[in-house]
C-alpha cells in the first residue's frame, strides 16, 4: 500500500529555512552521490541562529565562568584555551527542526578543549545542577552538568582544520555530542553555573533534552527527479543516530513501497558521532512512471526504523524517509 501522503515532511527548519547541500560536478566514472563527502566543506555547512551572525574581535573577547562556582569571576582568553589539552574529533550535526529527510545535518572535523577542564579550573559547588551558556547574539540554552563533565563535550575553536568559522560561532562553540543544535550553541562569552534554567526555545515549546533521534536521509533522488527507464542509478544518503543506539550497523533501501528491502553499501563512516554514507546501485525498470523510494537504518542495538516511527529508549527512533520520483524515457 502507498506510503500516506500526509506523514511526507519536507526539509524545512523550525525557520521555515531550507538551505541544500550544494553539488559539483562528478568525475564521469563516479556516481552523483549526496552527500558526497564524509566531511562536509565549511561552506556547505548548514547555518540556523536565531538572529544575524555575530562577529567577535579574538583579542577582546573573554569566557567568564559565573553563578555556582569556588572562583567567581574567572575568565578564559581564547589563547589560554587553547593552550589546554587538545581534542581533535569527527562530530555530526543536526537541526531539530529538520527530524525527517534534512538537508540540515553536517559533519565536521573539529578542535577544541574539554568543557570540564575549565570546569575544574573554577570549581563547581555542589548546588549546581545545570551548564548555562549565553552567547553574543542574545541566545541562551542550558545542559545537565552531567552532561556538561562528560569527556566528548567540547568547546570547539576550529571547524576542519581552520579557525572556527564566523557562521559557526568564533572564538568557541559548544559541541555537546548526542543532542540537536539547540544544545550546542555558538558564540559563548558567559557559562554560568545554576540549580535550573529555561532555555531560549524551551519558553516557545521546544525540547529541553534535545536528543539526536535515529534518522536515515535520501539524497539521491531528490524530489520529482526524473530518472531514466533502463538506466544505472545510485540512490544515496546518510544515517545517523549519535550513538544513543550504538551506532549504525545497516542501511536498506526499498523501490516497492516497503514490500522488498535491500541492503545498501556503507561507503564511508567514522565513531557513532558521526554519519555513515550509504549508497545502492539500482538496475532501474524500464517501466515508467511515479516511483517513491524509502530508506531506513539497523542500528548496532538491533533497532530497525518502521514508517511511523518507535518508542523505545534511551531514545525514540523517527520514521523512515520515502521520496517521489519518476522513471521516464531515456
Amino acid at each position: 500500500m502507498k506510503r500516506r501522503t500526509f506523514i511526507k515532511l519536507s526539509a524545512i527548519s523550525a525557520a521555515g529555512i531550507v538551505l541544500p547541500l550544494q553539488l559539483e560536478a562528478q568525475v564521469a566514472d563516479v556516481p552523483l552521490l549526496r552527500p558526497r563527502t564524509l566531511i562536509t566543506p565549511n561552506e556547505e555547512f548548514y547555518i540556523l541562529q536565531i538572529d544575524d551572525p555575530e562577529v567577535i574581535n579574538a583579542a577582546n573577547w573573554q569566557l567568564a565562568i559565573t553563578g555556582l562556582v569556588e572562583k567567581p569571576g574567572t575568565s578564559f582568553r581564547l589563547e589560554d584555551i587553547k593552550a589546554m589539552e587538545s581534542i581533535e574529533t569527527m562530530r555530526t550535526l543536526k537541526c531539530i527542526g529538520d527530524p525527517i529527510g534534512t538537508e540540515q545535518m553536517g559533519n565536521a572535523e573539529w578542535k577544541g578543549a574539554r568543557l570540564r577542564d575549565l570546569l575544574q579550573k573554577v570549581g563547581v559547588k555542589d548546588e549546581a545542577k545545570v551548564v548555562v551558556f549565553r552567547c553574543a547574539d542574545g541566545y541562551h540554552t542550558a545542559i545537565p552538568l552531567e552532561d556538561a563533565m562528560h569527556e566528548n563535550t567540547l568547546l570547539a575553536y576550529e571547524m576542519n582544520g581552520e579557525p572556527l568559522p564566523t557562521d559557526h560561532g568564533f572564538p568557541v562553540r559548544l559541541l555537546n555530542p548526542g543532542h540537536y543544535g539547540t544544545k550546542n550553541p555558538k558564540w559563548i562569552v558567559n557559562i554560568q553555573l545554576a540549580e535550573k534554567h529555561e532555555s531560549y526555545w524551551e519558553k516557545r515549546g521546544w525540547d529541553p533534552i534535545a536528543n539526536v533521534k535515529l534518522a536515515t536521509v535520501i539524497g539521491t533522488p531528490s524530489a520529482e527527479e526524473e530518472i531514466i527507464a533502463g538506466s544505472t542509478y545510485f540512490v544515496s544518503g546518510a544515517a545517523f543516530d549519535a550513538g544513543h543506539h550504538g551506532g549504525i550497523k545497516k542501511v536498506e533501501v526499498s523501490v516497492d513501497y516497503g514490500e522488498t528491502w535491500e541492503e545498501t553499501e556503507i561507503w564511508a563512516k567514522d565513531t557513532p558521532l558521526a554519519w555513515v554514507l550509504w549508497k545502492w546501485k539500482w538496475q532501474v525498470p524500464k517501466k515508467k512512471g511515479p516511483v517513491e523510494v524509502y530508506a531506513r537504518a539497523t542500528t548496532n542495538s538491533g533497532v530497525t526504523q518502521d514508517e511511523f516511527g518507535i518508542q523505545v529508549k534511551p531514545v525514540d527512533i523517527l520514521g523512515y524517509h520515502t521520496v517521489d520520483a519518476k522513471i521516464v524515457d531515456p
